[in-house]
């Protein structure tokens, strides 16, 4: 935990898990200094596409309603520091191969993202809104690293600033996974943005201990090998593995992989 600056939920979480629960969390998170990071759509489903698409709201439901509900529902439980990811909104409102995607323009998707913004700092005015998207070469007719440039300048054409972060989503069935993202950590800071990285195993993973393998080989990789050094580092999985967070001295558990990721990236570590 004195390594672990923020802890993720999710947007529908927050809203939908009781107010028991929601207040444990909280107060655990502001015991340890923590901030909190939210995962959040940033679209508004319309009548015609994006219900069911991730990172919309369904049509029916209202975005700017949701996201002040949330919002303050942490705000009631005495959440004191937040930062939001928005979900993925360029290639879901614009990239993807789904016909109940919207296929909004780029300038439109910026404009929406910053309305958004605009609705999570109306309640929380110091918080970061970043963005993170799945870096996936072949979805993205020029390449990911020249259309996630298209994409970021054309945020800051529509709200004035960049994005705080960017948070890379790797497909790292590529082989090439390493040399894009490297590309992608400098083109952000030469954009103005920090760089992130999330850590997964994955989806075919049969126990914890391959999982675990998996995510440590890959931050290997990508902070030895390929020399690549990100501003921010988040571990995630969707998968049923791991089972169990905890204790941290088992290196197959999560808290056991953030245990080795701390200790190979100390100063003290060859």
């Amino acid at each position: 935990m004195a390594k672990t600056r923020v802890i993720g939920l999710y947007a529908g979480w927050i809203s939908a898990v009781s107010p028991q629960v929601l207040r444990q969390v909280v107060n655990f998170i502001n015991a340890h200094d923590m901030t909190i990071e939210i995962e959040a759509p940033s679209l508004q489903a319309q009548s015609t596409c994006g219900s069911g698409v991730e990172g919309y709201v369904p049509y029916g439901q209202s975005l700017t309603t949701f996201t002040i509900s949330y919002l303050q529902r942490l705000k009631a439980f005495g959440a004191q520091r937040i930062v939001v990811k928005v979900d993925e909104p360029f290639y879901f409102g614009v990239v993807v191969n789904d016909p109940h995607s919207c296929h909004f323009s780029v300038q439109q998707t910026a404009q929406y993202v910053g309305h958004y913004a605009q609705l999570v700092k109306s309640v929380y005015p110091d918080a970061e809104i970043g963005d993170v998207e799945p870096i996936i070469d072949s979805a993205y007719p020029p390449g990911v690293v020249a259309a996630l440039a298209e994409w970021h300048q054309a945020y800051r054409a529509a709200t004035g600033e960049p994005f705080p972060f960017f948070f890379a989503d790797i497909e790292f069935g590529s082989q090439t996974w390493p040399y894009l993202v490297l590309q992608l950590e400098q083109q952000t800071h030469q954009l103005g943005m920090k760089f992130g990285i999330i850590y997964i195993g994955g989806s075919a993973d049969l126990t914890d201990a391959e999982w675990a393998a998996k995510t440590i080989a890959r931050f290997y990789v990508y902070q030895g090998d390929s020399g690549g050094r990100p501003d921010y580092v988040l571990f995630q999985s969707w998968e049923p593995h791991p089972q169990y967070f905890l204790p941290e001295s088992n290196p197959f558990t999560f808290t056991g992989v953030l245990d080795t990721y701390v200790d190979a990236t100390s100063p003290h570590a060859e």
